[in-house]
């Protein structure tokens, strides 16, 4: 009797070829996020390693200058009645002499400032710091002046790094034709602390006759990274000229502002009916967030926020834009391999996996190379370089495994676009989200086409069996 005839056939289903590759292009996906995770953890390194650089670098030269000019300080024995002890017992109250200490600030400030910028190198960074010419001119109200006697004063300006402080060309108050001694330190602690005063002696007492006392200062300064001014006065007017071509203005805005190839140039007028301070302060007890803010290494750009402030560093890197595309990465990886794949169902070769593996590798060395070259030769040539090393080697790639140049040349075209269209976002970062969504629909509508004939799935499984 044949035994054949009681065999029962088997009902175990084979796992499909088509089935095999889907579920072996995940799992490649899922293992090609390691890789690039890790690239995206090197750029945060080496980022924080080039801004750790360039901190130094401006901590040398001079860092972020605060300035807060100028101001008349004064101290004085005081020993009137205030009104509420002269209510309370007008004949038997002791009168003790308190010591005041007062900040006279100016009726008009005007502000000139020219900044001329360089590049310092240090092994392969660059950072950016400037050379500031600042001369202010304006004048005090004697109305603001206490009427007392044997008053000290000093006329003081505020100036964050006193260290980056490179000449005093001028500090004049008043008619005298003599500059004031300049001396360390503001005489406006704690007020602010740091920057430069000069005494204001009996010469000068008859300055206090005039309505007006005009002052006229001029200094050289060097910093980094930002300038920050108090409009200090009443009536405010700032003029500021540098090299820069792409500063960003923030806190009070400038009314007039140019850009070009040549630098920019900006202006502003301020009210002091914006500040949250008197004209007249008391240095040992008033402490205003202008004055605190003006002296931290954290930027508070708030509504309360009353100063000028110019930053003149770009505060999109090249790492942070290397970052931003590696975010994108699994994405162009995965429209890549879909794209590999339809290429070999519409050729009908069938790729080894090794031969996925190596596209999706090499896509991934794009962000690597990118990384390395941009620390050297700039973004734009290094991202032009690194999509280049990607594309050209793809492209003859496919087209050796699918043995048609036609699937070369498309692998190269479609390379070639999202390599273009991701630079687009990273340029455009405002218009990211969009630019990306339309891109995922383009390719999309391409699969949309390329797969419209199912049929050719079910003929390749079947050449497969």
């Amino acid at each position: 009797m044949d035994n054949n005839l009681y065999k029962i056939p088997s009902r175990k289903k084979r796992f499909s070829p088509l089935m095999k590759k889907i579920t072996f292009l995940i799992v490649l996906l899922i293992t090609l996020l390691i890789p690039l995770i890790f690239v995206g953890e090197l750029v945060e390194r080496r980022e924080k390693l080039f801004k750790e650089t360039v901190k130094e670098i401006g901590n040398e030269w001079g860092k972020s200058q605060k300035i807060i000019a100028p101001v008349i300080s004064l101290s004085y024995i005081d020993s009137t009645l205030s009104k509420d002890d002269s209510i309370r017992n007008e004949k038997n109250v002791v009168v003790q002499p308190v010591e005041r200490r007062i900040a006279i600030l100016p009726e008009e400030l005007n502000v000139t400032v020219e900044l001329k910028d360089e590049l310092k190198h240090r092994g392969i960074y660059n950072a950016t710091v400037y050379t500031a010419n600042m001369k202010l001119t304006g004048y005090f109200s004697t109305k603001d002046f206490p009427d007392k006697n044997d008053m000290i004063g000093y006329l003081s300006i505020g100036l964050s790094d006193t260290k980056a402080l490179v000449k005093v060309n001028k500090f004049k108050l008043g008619n005298v034709e003599k500059d004031l001694e300049v001396i360390s330190g503001t005489m406006a602690n704690p007020l602010f602390t740091n920057g430069i005063s000069g005494n204001i002696g009996p010469e000068y007492d008859d300055m206090m006759k005039e309505d007006k006392i005009p002052f006229e200062i001029d200094i050289d300064f060097r910093g980094s990274r930002k300038l920050y001014i108090l409009p200090l006065g009443k009536k405010n007017h700032f003029d500021m000229k540098s090299n820069w071509k792409s500063p960003s203005f923030s806190g009070i805005l400038p009314i007039e502002r140019n850009m070009d190839s040549n630098g920019f140039t900006a202006k502003w007028e301020v009210s002091n009916l914006i500040r949250n301070y008197p004209q007249v302060l008391d240095i040992d007890k008033d402490v205003y967030y202008d004055f605190k803010e003006s002296y931290s290494d954290v930027d508070y750009d708030g509504e309360e926020s009353t100063i000028v402030k110019v930053l003149l560093y770009n505060s999109v890197t090249d790492y942070t834009q290397i970052y931003r595309a590696c975010r994108y990465g699994i994405l162009f990886i995965l429209m890549s391999l879909v794209i590999v794949y339809i290429f070999e169902i519409v050729s009908k070769k069938v790729a080894h996996y090794v031969q996925y593996i190596v596209v999706g590798f090499s896509l991934v060395m794009f962000y690597l190379l990118l990384l390395s070259l941009s620390e050297h030769l700039g973004f734009e040539v290094a991202y032009l370089i690194s999509s280049l090393a990607i594309v050209i080697p793809n492209s003859l790639y496919v087209a050796s495994m699918t043995d048609n140049k036609k699937f070369g040349i498309g692998m190269f075209i479609f390379l070639s676009g999202i390599y273009a269209i991701l630079f687009s976002i990273l340029r455009m970062e405002q218009y990211a989200l969009l630019t990306g969504t339309l891109l995922i629909l383009a390719v999309l509508y391409v699969v949309m086409y390329l797969t419209k004939k199912a049929d050719i799935f079910f003929k390749l499984e079947e050449e497969n069996n």
